[in-house]
C-alpha cells in the first residue's frame, strides 16, 4: 500500500518534483532577466534579437524594440511568480508531510500562491496589450484562472480557521 504522507510518500514525490521543476523555473527567470537586461543595455545585442524573431517566425517581422522588451518582461515576471507558486506548494507539501497542514503559515503560502495566480494573469494581459503579437489586441480573461485565484484564497481562510481550531484543541488538551 502507498503512503499518501510521510517519508517515501505521494507527497514526498509530488515535493520533490515540483523541487527539480523549481530549479528549472529559477533558470528560466534568471535567463530572461540577463536577456532583458542586454537588451535593455547592449544596442547590438537588441538589433539580433529582433533579427532572430524575424528570421524565425515572419509574422513578427513589424515587432520592434519595445515589444521585445515586453516580451522579455513578461517572462521574467511569468517566471518569478511561477517560482513562488512552486516553492510555497513546495512548502505546504513539506507541512503536510510533518503532519502540521493547518498551520499559520500555510495560510500566507496559500495567499501568496493567490497572489501569484492573479500576478500570472495580469502579466498576461498587460502583455497582450502592449505587445500584441497576432496583430491585434482583443481583451480575453480567462474565467476559470480567476476563478482558481478565488479559490486558493478561500481556501486560505478555510485553512486559517483549521489553524485556529487546532490551536484550541492542543489548548484544550
Amino acid at each position: 500500500m502507498v503512503a499518501l504522507v510521510g517519508r517515501r510518500s505521494v507527497a514526498s514525490v509530488v515535493r520533490w518534483g515540483l523541487g527539480v521543476a523549481n530549479v528549472f523555473v529559477a533558470i528560466g527567470a534568471v535567463a530572461c532577466l540577463f536577456a532583458l537586461l542586454a537588451a535593455l543595455l547592449v544596442p547590438d545585442f537588441l538589433a539580433g534579437a529582433l533579427e532572430a524573431t524575424r528570421d524565425a517566425d515572419p509574422a513578427l517581422g513589424g515587432a520592434g524594440a519595445s515589444t521585445l522588451w515586453t516580451v522579455m518582461a513578461g517572462g521574467f515576471f511569468a517566471c518569478s511568480f511561477t517560482w513562488l507558486i512552486i516553492d510555497r506548494l513546495r512548502r505546504i507539501f513539506l507541512a503536510v508531510n510533518q503532519g502540521r497542514a493547518f498551520e499559520l503559515a500555510n495560510v500566507g503560502r496559500l495567499r501568496t500562491i493567490g497572489a501569484s495566480l492573479a500576478g500570472l494573469e495580469i502579466s498576461q494581459l498587460v502583455i497582450k496589450a502592449i505587445a500584441p503579437l497576432d496583430g491585434g489586441y482583443r481583451f480575453e480573461l480567462d474565467v476559470g484562472a480567476w476563478l482558481g485565484v478565488l479559490i486558493v484564497f478561500m481556501l486560505a481562510e478555510v485553512f486559517r480557521q483549521g489553524a485556529g481550531m487546532r490551536d484550541d484543541v492542543e489548548a484544550t488538551v
